[in-house]
């Protein structure tokens, strides 16, 4: 067996570099530039056109407008302008929302300094351009990256960019699209082993629906990772593509894959996902000129989209997970999955943090688990009660392990949820990785 090789250890120029694009992150102006020539060259206009503009806004409305009434048809990208659409309105965000992932994959040492890559479903080539920006801040590192996309349309859009970013970058080397379906690729296509494959809100959008159709897409292209390579599903953070992600994740579960992160099976046993609504955040992008264009216009609100909210999966094959910590059978908690037994009472609990804070001005409230739980249960702490002895809820990493000790249980009956209430007196003490930092 081939051993693994070095994985990448960022030095403190590499992390200084990430922590300054983080800090405002954007999508770099020689991208920038190539997005707009692209435009120039589909539309033989002017990027910022009046008429240019006016379509491309057309397409991002019609989107999304199909997206949320999708009840649920496959959105397509079959004409020119859905790909202007996309590289206009959510290829900004996607392109820094992968960056972020990148970099926690870094962190926590699951990239291989030289490495393989798949885009699966590579679009125009969201996750392609974010794995060479991302690199170009390291170095001493390297990447080949493989992709496939059914949309002519969009490979022909990457084809476009990517090769072109790669150039100026120097660290990538980029293979054309292969042009085929994910859900039956082309023999003898893709066969890595890659380090590292991504599918990159792509799952919403295959044409099956069942979430063990969708598992067993994801599935085929695991036998292609390497060993200890590293697969990663992303999805966007509204409700329905969040749990149906997590339904996927349990049928990768019951097929022998393990989830790295960000879910944890604190009591050893598979989780219930079907009212599983979580997501993770990033820093917020500052707007490239042609989303300031199209925002220009009028209700321009419609068209600024700079916000990073996303759910995802990763998951290995060789049983690491990014927490280790489990529930000891002699610690004394309680499980989510008995808190109807427990309402009105003070109880401990081991659980994680599976959201920031999306309370209000009077309340903070983060979604926990600990993967028993067929029902929503939040912790819900009123800003009055914040102390040194409970700030863990806030201060903790999304996926963090909490124990929380001395809290009332409530059950909301009009949401079929149940609150957990961190007073004064709770305390809140980090578990797992969070207890050594």
């Amino acid at each position: 067996m081939t051993p693994p090789r070095a994985a990448i250890r960022l030095s403190a120029d590499d992390s200084k570099k990430q922590e300054e694009f983080f800090a405002s992150p954007r999508v770099p102006r020689r991208l920038e530039r190539l997005v707009e020539e692209y435009v120039a060259k589909k539309t033989g206009k002017a990027w910022n056109d009046p008429v240019v503009l006016d379509r491309i806004r057309s397409a991002v409305v019609a989107q999304k407008g199909g997206y949320w009434s999708r009840g649920r048809g496959r959105i397509t990208y079959t004409k020119g302008y859905d790909v202007l659409a996309y590289l206009a309105y959510q290829f900004p965000v996607y392109l820094v929302q992968t960056e972020v992932i990148l970099h926690r994959l870094a962190m926590d040492r699951l990239l291989p300094a030289q490495m393989r890559v798949l885009d699966a479903g590579c679009g125009p080539g969201v996750v392609s351009l974010a794995v060479i920006d991302y690199l170009a801040r390291i170095e001493g590192v390297s990447a080949s990256i493989e992709a496939i996309d059914l949309s002519e349309e969009h490979v022909e859009a990457y084809l476009s960019l990517v090769p072109a970013y790669a150039e100026r970058k120097g660290q990538v080397s980029v293979a054309r699209p292969v042009r085929g379906d994910l859900t039956d690729p082309p023999k003898g296509a893709l066969q890595g082993p890659f380090d590292l494959i991504l599918f990159s809100n792509v799952l919403n959008e295959l044409p099956c629906t069942d979430p063990a159709d969708r598992a067993a897409v994801v599935a085929r292209f695991m036998d292609r990772l390497s060993p200890d390579g590293t697969m990663v599903l992303v999805e966007p953070a509204e409700r329905e593509s969040s749990t149906a992600l997590r339904e996927v994740q349990q049928h990768l579960v019951s097929r022998g894959y393990t989830v790295y992160a960000p879910c944890t099976p604190l009591w050893g046993e598979a989780c219930r996902p079907e009212r599983c609504w979580t997501f993770a955040g990033g820093p917020e992008i500052r707007p490239p000129r042609l989303m300031e264009a199209l925002a220009a216009g009028e209700e321009g609100y419609r068209f600024r989209n700079t916000d990073i909210k996303y759910s995802y999966a990763i998951i290995r094959r060789d049983g690491r997970t990014r927490e280790r910590y489990r529930i000891a059978p002699t610690m004394k908690v309680a499980r989510l999955s008995s808190l109807a037994d427990h309402v009105g009472r003070r109880i401990n609990l081991c659980t994680a943090l599976m959201s920031a804070d999306i309370g209000d001005e009077k309340r903070h409230v983060v979604k926990i688990c600990d993967g028993t739980t067929t029902k929503p249960v939040y912790a819900v702490m009123p800003v009055y009660t914040r102390n040194t002895g409970n700030d863990a809820l806030l201060s903790g990493e999304y996926g963090g392990i909490v124990v929380i000790r001395n809290a009332t249980v409530r059950y909301n009956a009009g949401a079929d949820t149940f609150s957990v209430i961190i007073g004064r007196k709770t305390t809140i003490e980090p578990a797992g990785r969070g207890a050594d930092r």
